[in-house]
């Protein structure tokens, strides 16, 4: 009997198979442009452990909750993707390369310590303090509002979050710093998620990779500005900037340069990224559900009869917090994620090799009918009821490496989405067609077009057309 190498561990696993002469290309062109389609496809086809590379670059797909907490669970075996991990040649040193080396992109004892040394600041009693600034920043995003008046929801709440996200991480004023650094943040990762960026990595002018080293050479210069405006400011030890900008004035050694840059570009976005699309998310699931919008309502007014929320009030909206969750699950963060195997490792009963990438699916997970019964209706009213562990709903991943702003997110979600439906109601402009977008993420590709008028009776839902009915089914 012949020993089994490493090459051909996991070939027993079910997947597609390379296209004659074109190999895995078709494959890939295919989930860089219709990812959710792949993904749903491939657990309908192979089961919940898919294959779908092997060779020089194995690679398997699971969507199972017991599979994500093998992996989530053992950070030192599997690794976060990082720029030495990834196939593409990016440059050694540069702005891509400094403003890549954040927290979630590390791997080992050097991101154990630096996570040790953050997580106090973000710990649930710590980011209280965080609260009034949080309602001053929402009243003043919403003073310019023209009530009557169609509003982009998708750019008007990706920027609420940008200004939500300045007085924790910067601590700087939201409307020039937090949206210099986060417009040009997101100029960047427009680039980077763009399929034919990573597809042709070659530093050639016209070529999206081209475009993106210039753009990340902005980036960097607008997070340096950042930087130098807080130290010219003071540090207070209010901010997580500030606290990093003393961390490595006091020991150099144990943050460099390059990870001051790489902490407070993935930071920042860390938390308004995903907090954009949670807020847009939830106020279009609820204006699509007029029942559901009524109980929140009746909570908000119960709890706090048109006052400014509270840090003890925010604490009673069980209906609100289930909205939000479920616009999380129907529209994750991140529709996918992945580990890089550091061992050799067994899965299934599948035996695989150390340089296995391991790709899980918040986005699959969140519809297997078991987990979540009727997986695609919004129905907040789950929540108030069911329990799901973190590695069945993912919005913040799960283990030791969950995302660390978790307790600020939720406090800022709720504060802003309390003001804002205590005194609009948000309509969809009839006509909308509502198509959905993004390679890790799901965007609506052409905005939101919400009519924003005073609240009132609860307006009866438009119809509308669009590729979202595929995510979520609107009864």
């Amino acid at each position: 009997m012949s020993a089994i190498t490493s090459s051909d561990r996991g070939r027993d696993i079910p997947g597609p198979s390379p296209a004659p002469l074109l190999g895995w290309l078709p494959a890939l062109l295919r989930f860089a442009f219709r990812p959710l389609d792949s993904l749903m496809s491939l657990r309908e086809r192979y089961g919940s452990v898919v294959r779908i590379g092997f060779g020089k670059y194995p690679a398997v797909l699971v969507f199972d909750p017991e599979y994500n907490r093998q992996i989530l669970r053992d950070p030192a075996s599997f690794y976060a993707y990082d720029l030495d991990l990834v196939p593409v040649d990016f440059p050694k040193e540069g702005a891509v390369r400094n403003l890549t080396t954040g927290m979630p992109l590390m791997n080992g004892p050097r991101h154990d310590d630096h996570r040790s040394a953050l997580l106090p600041y973000f710990h649930r009693k710590f980011v209280t303090r965080y609260h009034d600034s949080c309602v001053e920043v929402t009243e003043r995003k919403i003073a310019s509002w023209r009530i009557g008046n169609v509003m982009n929801l998708r750019a008007e709440m990706e920027r609420l979050a940008m200004w939500l996200g300045t007085a924790p991480v910067l601590g700087l004023d939201p409307e020039k710093e937090g949206e210099a650094i986060g417009i040009q943040l997101e100029r960047t990762m427009k680039i980077i998620m763009h399929p034919l960026t990573l597809m042709f990595p070659y530093d050639v002018p016209g070529l999206p990779f081209h475009k993106l080293l210039k753009q990340a050479d902005e980036m960097e210069r607008v997070v340096r500005m950042v930087i130098a405006r807080k130290k010219e400011e003071g540090l207070n030890g209010k901010d997580i900037l500030s606290v990093m900008i003393q961390m490595r004035e006091t020991d150099p050694d144990r943050l460099s340069e390059s990870e001051l840059i790489g902490h407070t570009t993935t930071m920042f976005r860390g938390g308004y990224n995903p907090n954009g699309m949670a807020l847009y998310w939830t106020i279009f699931l609820l204006s699509r559900h007029p029942e559901a919008l009524k109980m929140v309502l009746d909570e908000l007014d119960q709890t706090m009869g048109g006052k400014t929320p509270t840090p003890d009030s925010i604490e009673k909206l069980p209906w609100l917090e289930g909205a939000i969750k479920e616009g999380m699950r129907l529209f994750p963060a991140g529709t996918w994620t992945g580990r890089l195997a550091m061992r050799d490792f067994e899965l299934g009963g599948h035996r695989l090799p150390k340089g296995t990438w391991i790709v899980m699916s918040p986005y699959v997970v969140h519809r297997i009918p078991e987990i979540f019964p009727d997986p695609y209706r919004f129905k907040p009213e789950r929540w108030l009821s069911e329990y799901h562990s973190a590695y069945e709903f993912m919005p913040f991943s799960a283990g030791p490496r969950y995302c660390i702003g978790t307790s600020l997110g939720m406090m800022q979600l709720k504060i802003a989405l309390s003001l804002l439906l205590q005194r609009y109601s948000f309509t969809l402009k009839p006509g909308t067609r509502v198509d959905c977008t993004g390679l890790n993420s799901i965007r609506p590709k052409h905005g939101l077009p919400m009519i924003v008028t005073e609240r009132g009776e609860i307006p009866s839902p438009v119809k509308f057309e669009g590729n979202i009915h595929k995510i979520v089914n609107f009864v």
